[in-house]
């Protein structure tokens, strides 16, 4: 009877130098099976790190194998490479034991014909502490690279890309125009959920499919959203060693705390400016801390009542702000306060106008606006954006051609195609926006009056204004984050 041999290969990741060694063990497997006699039945691979078994799909259809009586004998490179974890190595030992099947390793020369269970115990318990050992020494080299400001992941972080092996910079694809469109759209008012919702509406691509994982998550969720929000990558700052393993047999991590990050400032190009970073955190922190959650509202949680300090509350039905104590427990629980949403906005603008007329000579702030706008039109970005929009569409016609001739399935094209035509359609959005600015700014040149500058919105509203207090004799206190406080009276 010629004895069926099963061959277990793996590598720790998937570069092209550990993918070679796959094929020299295949290659020494072949020859060592056919020398004595056997019959190669499989060779089962796996590229993953870490102590447990549990993620290796090679091994975990081996083990299927095993149950099915396929083979006889098991052989691999060394224990190490089978198992790091002590009590799963000898869980499966038993297995393969109980089924009669021969456990072979080449470099620690274990035979388990030969040997019984407390040396396969003791070339284990061998590997675990080594595994250890080169745990220590890859956190100890990462360590070290986050200090000089290296980026230890992967994957690089959705938006960019690698540059060389160690310098990121913006991918200046749909991922880094996405990377945009959530802060612009976060600064403007829209909350996380409807953020997730427009860009599954969109159909662009998430982190996890930007990063070509096959079991990646096709869907945008609050939390990713929040995520890019808080991240410093976007504003070229690497903040690493966030997290450890608490638990090296099971992969168990925790967070670090703040004072274990490892930060280093301005180690790459920056997708958003540091302005932009600064109003989002301090956006995220007044959504924390907020009580109601009418968040489309111009003034939402910077109107406080000047008699009991309650937040106001917005009435839909009025288009007005009332006192929160009021609205919740009536009349008599506080003096109160009341105003409408607009005529606010026309008392704040009135006031800003004042403040800059104290300190703006607006016939120079005209010129030296003027100045900047030819910049801005004398600027690459149009060529730029057409450039992308040109290369994107030869892709699209390519993927056509692709198609025609056979060489991908109608799901893939449809799939692929959605994502490009997204593609061109962000970027025809952003020219878009790009020649209505610069139109806008065009018109400065009639301009001959200070108001025509002042124009709230929820951007200028977070940007400009700290804290608004109304009292109930028409007074209205404003703090601005510039340092200004002002008494405007109705």
């Amino acid at each position: 009877m010629i004895l069926r041999c099963a061959v277990y290969v793996r590598v720790s990741t998937d570069m092209l130098t550990q993918k070679s060694s796959i094929a020299h063990q295949k290659s020494y497997f072949e020859k060592y099976v056919r020398e004595r006699g056997w019959q190669l039945y499989k060779v089962y691979e796996d590229i993953e790190s870490g102590m447990s078994v549990k993620k290796r799909e090679g091994l975990k259809r081996l083990i299927e194998d095993c149950q099915r009586g396929f083979f006889e004998i098991l052989l691999t490179k060394s224990i190490s490479r089978f198992a790091r974890n002590t009590l799963e190595g000898l869980k499966y030992i038993r297995e393969f034991k109980k089924k009669g099947i021969r456990f072979i390793t080449i470099e620690d020369a274990f035979d388990s014909d030969q040997y019984d269970e407390f040396m396969f115990t003791l070339l284990l318990s061998m590997a675990q502490k080594e595994s250890e050992k080169i745990s220590q020494r890859i956190k100890f080299g990462k360590n070290q690279r986050a200090n000089k400001g290296l980026y230890n992941g992967s994957n690089p972080p959705y938006g960019y890309k690698k540059a060389g092996k160690n310098d990121l910079i913006p991918a200046g694809d749909i991922t880094t125009e996405v990377v945009k469109l959530i802060f612009k759209m976060y600064i403007q008012g829209e909350g996380l959920y409807k953020i997730a919702k427009y860009l599954n509406k969109k159909g662009y691509p998430t982190p996890s499919m930007a990063a070509g994982k096959t079991n990646n998550n096709n869907l945008w969720h609050q939390s990713t959203i929040k995520n890019i929000l808080t991240n410093e990558i976007y504003i070229g700052n690497m903040v690493q060693n966030k997290s450890k393993t608490k638990d090296l047999l099971n992969g168990i991590r925790e967070a670090n705390s703040k004072e274990e990050y490892i930060r280093v400032n301005n180690t790459h190009k920056a997708i958003i400016d540091d302005k932009s970073f600064e109003l989002v955190q301090r956006i995220l922190k007044k959504r924390r801390r907020k009580i109601t959650t009418t968040g489309k509202h111009l003034f939402t949680n910077i109107l406080y009542c000047g008699h009991c300090n309650s937040r106001l509350h917005y009435k839909k039905n009025k288009f007005s702000y009332i006192c929160g104590r009021v609205n919740k427990m009536g009349k008599s629980s506080c003096r109160g306060c009341y105003i409408k949403e607009e005529e606010l906005k026309g008392l704040i603008e009135k006031d800003l106008m004042k403040l800059i007329g104290k300190n703006v000579d607006l016939d120079r702030f005209n010129e030296k606006l003027k100045v900047e706008i030819k910049k801005n039109q004398n600027t690459n970005q149009f060529i730029s954006l057409d450039k992308e929009i040109k290369n994107t569409v030869k892709r699209k016609n390519r993927l056509l051609d692709i198609f025609i001739e056979g060489l991908i399935t109608k799901e893939e094209f449809n799939s692929k195609n959605m994502s490009i035509e997204n593609e061109i359609t962000l970027l025809q959005e952003n020219k878009a926006g790009l020649e209505l600015y610069n139109n806008r700014q065009i018109d400065i040149e009639s301009y001959n009056k200070l108001y025509e500058y002042i124009k709230l919105d929820s951007i200028v509203v977070n940007k400009l204004i700290r804290k608004i207090t109304i009292y109930n004799a028409c007074k209205i206190e404003v703090i601005y984050n510039f340092g200004n406080k002002n008494i405007v009276y109705n």
